[in-house]
């Protein structure tokens, strides 16, 4: 009686999703409509049919981009017949008119990174000062908090040559300042 019972269990639980042809006429009727709508020649009515008629009848399984999407272009489409302007032409554009409540600032450089979209704080408060690494702030060997306080080896030497760097960087030209990084490397390789 129990191998019946897990076997009833296990084809219930397959039987409650979609099905595979209900995902498969979504997709095929979601490419259906957006054929459609790439299609120049297809009256603007007729694209909007396709996906109020996807939206009402083919969303069960599908992702919900893809309901957003077809929902999004509908709207769209609907309502260039009353709004015959060119942002209402524009609005129905595959890709466009669509609303996003997350905004952010347009890149300036290929090459640079991405600004930031938050501001640095800890807990929702303000940092008082900018933080510091418990080696730098404590010299090595002392007691804080229980814990004995240990740097890597060679701390010191590397900081001595990260401060050269920094002299050199602050004075030299836009042409000049390879030389200060080719010195620090070869500084950092003797303190090895």
């Amino acid at each position: 009686m129990k191998p019946f019972v897990l076997a009833a269990v296990a084809v219930a639980a397959l039987a409650c999703g979609p099905s595979f042809q209900a995902i498969y006429e979504g997709d095929a009727q979601f490419e259906h409509c957006y054929a459609i709508d790439d299609a120049p020649n297809a009256p603007m009515m007729r694209k909007a049919e396709c996906w109020s008629d996807w939206t009402k009848h083919y969303t069960y399984g599908q992702t919900r981009d893809r309901v957003e999407y077809a929902t999004m272009r509908y709207r769209a489409l609907s309502r260039v017949p009353s709004l015959p302007t060119d942002e209402a032409m524009m609005g129905a554009a595959p890709g466009e008119g669509r609303n996003s409540n997350i905004t952010t600032p347009a890149p300036t450089n290929a090459f640079a990174p991405p600004p930031k979209t938050i501001g640095e704080t800890d807990g929702g408060a303000a940092p008082s000062a900018p933080p510091t690494s418990v080696a730098a702030s404590v010299p090595p060997g002392t007691v804080e908090d229980g814990h004995t306080v240990v740097s890597p080896p060679r701390t010191s030497c590397v900081d001595g040559c990260g401060n050269v760097w920094q002299d050199c960087k602050s004075s030299c030209t836009a042409k000049g300042c390879d030389k200060c990084d080719k010195t620090y490397g070869k500084c950092v390789k003797a303190c090895f």
